[in-house]
Parts: structure tokens; sequence; C-alpha cells
């Protein structure tokens, strides 16, 4: 699995505030520990940290994080780390404390830039995962000095696909449903009217963007036949939408390529043929001079014998 491209489509549609703000909503509806560590922060003030996993050698794009404000006011800011899985890591405590140490930081503050961190890893893999457990294991043995963070545990296969679907944000809702169900397409595919409908509230242009980054995404989970028949899914709902999506582009480009290669294919052929018709040309012309020389050769010769006998002639008229 691409890792990268698994991570962008997260990133394409949670670094937006508004969609975070989205998700943490939906899954806190079901999920108590996710409720406890956000009572405390007012979700409408989130701002993403920009690019801040380069600053310790990761990949931008693979996580996101945001300073958000305390829901009583005044300057108390706190770090929210997101944290996208599709299978269990042993070393995910390691991770996000090195992240809370190193990520975490509101630059702006020179007194402590240091943000208490509340970090939330969401999950959407098959293979069953506890590291929640983990945390509190860590947490118990130490007497709550480590981990120096708040610690939340989203298992998208447990997000309520009714409440998720109701939600109005239309694209974190999308987003939501597409990495929940990535490993069962049948489901997926099932759920389509609902998440055509959400398509409805989106403007053309980012319903078809949304489509595109789908399709790029799924293309890492999911066979090619059943990929195909998503494709074609999406084609039809972008036909009634009135957008072109990523797999309608592609088709477009190879029949585009079909063509030209038909045609490069022809011409050719009459290149091929104008090369074959100059070189019977060009050998009847080599014929052509073939004989004329030998006629050349021919006159030479009788010059030469005419000349050998008006000397001869010459000479016996003296």
């Amino acid at each position: 699995m691409n890792k990268r491209k698994h991570d962008g489509f997260l990133k394409y549609v949670f670094s937006k505030p508004v969609n975070a703000k989205a998700l943490f909503e939906m899954a806190s509806r079901t999920n108590k520990n996710l409720a406890d560590i956000l009572a405390e922060v007012d979700l409408d003030t989130l701002e993403e940290i920009p690019e801040a996993f380069d600053e310790v050698g990761e990949r931008g794009e693979a996580d996101l994080a945001f300073k958000v404000k305390a829901l009583a006011g005044g300057e108390m800011r706190f770090g929210l780390l997101l944290e996208h899985k599709s299978s269990p890591s042993n070393g995910i405590m390691s991770q996000i404390g090195r992240y809370a140490i190193n990520v975490m930081v509101d630059k702006g503050n020179a007194k402590y830039p240091w943000l208490p961190t509340k970090a939330i890893v969401v999950y959407n893999g098959t293979d069953p995962w506890d590291p929640l457990a983990q945390y509190k294991n860590i947490h118990a043995m130490y007497n709550g000095r480590i981990p120096h963070f708040e610690f939340a545990f989203v298992n998208l296969a447990e997000l309520d696909d009714d409440l998720c679907l109701a939600h109005g944000n239309a694209e974190a809702a999308i987003g939501a449903i597409t990495m929940k169900y990535a490993f069962d397409m049948a489901k997926y595919e099932s759920l389509l009217p609902e998440i055509e409908k959400k398509l409805r509230v989106l403007p053309s242009s980012e319903s078809a963007c949304l489509v595109s980054k789908i399709e790029l995404y799924l293309d890492e989970y999911v066979s090619r036949k059943a990929l195909e028949e998503l494709k074609m899914a999406f084609q039809s709902i972008g036909q009634r939408l009135g957008f072109v999506s990523a797999g309608d582009e592609y088709r477009a480009l190879e029949r585009k390529v079909r063509r030209m290669e038909s045609a490069s294919k022809a011409k050719d052929a009459k290149l091929a043929a104008s090369e074959a018709k100059l070189a019977d040309q060009a050998n009847a012309l080599a014929e052509k001079d073939n004989a004329l020389a030998e006629k050349d050769n021919a006159l030479a010769e009788k010059d030469a014998l005419i000349a050998a006998l008006q000397a001869k002639l010459a000479e016996k008229s003296k």
C-alpha cells in the first residue's frame, strides 16, 4: 500500500479545519473517550499547523496538526494531532510522543511554546487493534506522568453511517465513509446513492475534485475490477451532476491516445509506401544511368576505333 496516497486523501479532506471539526463531531457521538478529551476545546477555533512534520524528518503529508483555543476562553491553546493508520502499529505511542515534543509547538508563544497535546488516531484497518489500552497501561505504570499527551482512538468501523451521512458537512461525511469502507467495496457501492445526495450539495468543481481524489485513494485498496465498476458508477453520477470525473478524463485520454496511435500507424504506412515508391524510382533511375553509361562506353569505343582508322588512312596517304 502506498502510504503517501492514502494519507494524501486524509490531508485533502481533513486539513480543512471545518472538515476536521465535522469528523470529530461525527466520531464523538459514539466515542466517549474522544468526546471527553475534546470537551474543553473550542473546535470553531481550529487552526492547522502547516507542514509541521517536515521539521522532524517525516513527510509533511503524513499527519495533521492543529492549534485550538480552550472552550473557557483566555489565552490557553491546545494542540490536536490527527494521525491515520490503516494497520496496527506497535510504535504508535513513541511516534506520537516525538510529535508532541517536536511538532506541537506554538511559535508565537515566546514564554512556553509547547502545546498540551491531544492525540487522535483514526483507524480504518480490518485487523483488531486497541492502542487505547496500550496508552492506559503506560499511563498507569508511570502514575500519570507519561505519556505527556492525552489520547483517543477512533476506529472508523464504529462510526454510525446514518449519523455520518446526516451531517451537514458533505465533504467530511463522504471522506469519512470512503475511508471507513475502503476495504469493503460491496458496502461502499451500496451507499453510493447516499453519497450522490451529499455530492449534490457541493459545487460542481468540488464534487469533481473529491470524486477524483476518491478514485485515486481507493486504487490502493480494491481490485481492478471493483475499481472499474466504481468508476463507472461515478461516471453515471458525474453525468447526472454535470461534472467530469477522473475516470471520465482517463477514458477520454485513452481514446485520444488510441486515435493518435491509429493516425500514427496510418501515417507510418503511408510514409513506408512513399519510401518504397521512391526506392523503386531510385532503382529505375540507377538502371537507366547504368544503361546510359554502357551506351557511353560503346560510343567511346566506336570513337576510338574511328580515330584509329583515320590515323591509319592518314599514314598511308603520305
